[in-house]
């Protein structure tokens, strides 16, 4: 039976870091699955809803795939009345959001809202404001009563029983792919030194300028680290202060800290080949994918030793205490010198990266919506 599938692609923009590329991925694995169509609704992309990393007109192109508009903004009051019209009219048998607060309830069809992380519910000041961060547990909580949470994790997982009281099902831990494509070109590399200036053998971050994003700490464990440099790459996010900026200046390390809010997605894989190592200090994620992007570039890791990394992350990479800058430093200073231990890592995380595939998790998202196709109509014929 053909499952007709609908995708709230309003996510595919810039502002949308991990949970637009995400979106994007599934997509396109999910358009190769015999027995499904996708209708995917894709919001504004002027203004903030800019898009320079994914190329929707090409997803119209793909086979089984219908790339609706519609005008509503990803987090939108007016989608508690307007989803329910626009699913019937384009035969949506069951609706995916893979950012949970743009679901909606009462949609006449059952859905699949994706729950990444429990980074607002962790820390209140994770949360731009205390207002913001009410709103968000409110809808949440709305979310997981109407409608089949998913997540990427199951550390994630856990964390939404704990703050929601809704268990998920097995199944329903959708861990992310990774491309496996990842690797270091030659033209790639010169642009990265003449657009970005960056030669190869820094330490890398990856990842949005935002507090649980912890990349302070990495500042001050460069400053103990002499001769290092560091890439930060990720966009700030305007809504918190800027915790870097102040930490290269306090350490006196300006000369050898690059920040870049955007690299193109065609040299993501030579960013990470190219580097030493990549750093990821994150006090919480739900998931933590640029660690199995360095791993399949062949770049070892040293991440923070907190539940999900050490999920996604096994024992193919480094863990530290993710406060301490010395610890950092230490991890840092250890895995530049030793041959032997960054050869290891780097066999051990290709191997261990191969395992996520965009193919497997597309698999269990359609699994879940065709089992939730079939009791939708096992209920509606009674």
């Amino acid at each position: 039976m053909t499952v007709r599938i609908g995708i709230d692609g309003r996510v595919l923009t810039d502002r949308y870091h991990g949970i637009g590329r995400v979106t994007h991925e599934l997509i396109l694995a999910m358009s190769a699955t015999s027995g499904v169509e996708l209708v995917v609704f894709t919001g504004d992309t002027g203004g903030e809803g800019a898009c320079r990393r994914f190329d929707l007109d090409l997803l119209a192109m793909l086979p089984g795939v219908e790339v609706v508009p519609v005008r509503l903004k990803a987090v939108d009051v007016r989608q508690l009345w307007r989803w329910r019209p626009l699913l019937r009219g384009a035969m949506v048998d069951v609706m995916v959001f893979p950012y949970h607060l743009g679901a909606a309830p009462l949609l006449g069809r059952p859905a699949v809202a994706l729950v990444h992380d429990c980074i607002l519910e962790t820390d209140p000041t994770f949360a731009p404001s205390s207002r913001v961060g009410l709103a968000y547990r409110m809808m949440t909580a709305l979310v997981a009563r109407t409608s089949t949470i998913a997540t990427v994790s199951h550390a994630s997982a856990r964390e939404v029983e704990r703050f929601y009281g809704r268990r998920v099902h097995p199944g329903h831990v959708i861990g992310n792919g990774v491309d496996q494509r990842l690797r270091d070109d030659p033209f790639a590399a010169r642009r990265l030194e003449l657009e970005f200036g960056l030669e190869p053998g820094y330490v890398l971050h990856v990842g949005a300028q935002r507090p649980h994003k912890n990349a302070a700490v990495l500042v001050e464990a460069i400053a103990r680290v002499p001769d290092a440099r560091l890439v930060l790459v990720g966009s700030a996010d305007e809504r918190f202060a800027d915790e870097v900026g102040p930490a290269i200046d306090r350490y006196g390390v300006a000369g050898r800290v690059t920040r870049l809010p955007f690299v193109p997605e065609e040299l993501l894989g030579t960013l990470y080949a190219r580097a030493r190592l990549l750093a990821y200090p994150s006090l919480v994620e739900g998931f933590g994918l640029p660690v199995l992007e360095a791993m399949v570039a062949r770049t070892p890791v040293i991440a923070s030793d907190v539940p999900v990394l050490r999920e996604v992350g096994g024992s193919a990479a480094l863990y530290v205490a993710p406060r301490c800058a010395e610890a950092w430093a230490a991890a840092i200073t250890r895995l530049l010198a030793d041959d032997d231990l960054r050869d290891g890592l780097v066999a051990a995380g290709a191997a261990h990266a191969s395992h996520f595939t965009w193919d497997a998790a597309a698999a269990r998202l359609v699994s879940a919506c065709h089992s939730l196709t079939g009791t939708y109509l096992a209920d509606a014929a009674r």
